[in-house]
């Protein structure tokens, strides 16, 4: 799902493009897996404690020990990298 309203879909939206394609693109994109960052979500006790030692850990997850990490791509494009 996406949400139609968010500004960072206007400020990435090729000016040659309609705002229907657009979101075309952006639905077919979510729902491609290869186009997504490699992820993986773990209880490691010691991941959580690294990042609480690191001052890492999101302030609303202190007291868990629930741990994602995303493993970036290299082909991911410079401006998506900007915008997160």
């Amino acid at each position: 799902m996406i949400a139609m309203s968010d500004g960072v879909l206007e400020q990435c939206r090729p000016p040659n493009i309609s705002w229907d394609r657009y979101m075309e693109h952006c639905e077919l994109a979510v729902n491609v897996p290869d186009l997504h960052s490699d992820e993986y979500s773990t209880d490691d006790e010691q991941l959580a404690n690294e990042e609480r030692r690191d001052n890492k850990r999101p302030e609303r997850i202190t007291r868990t020990n629930s741990v994602i990490k995303i493993r970036e791509k290299k082909w991911r494009s410079t401006r998506v990298c900007k915008v997160y």
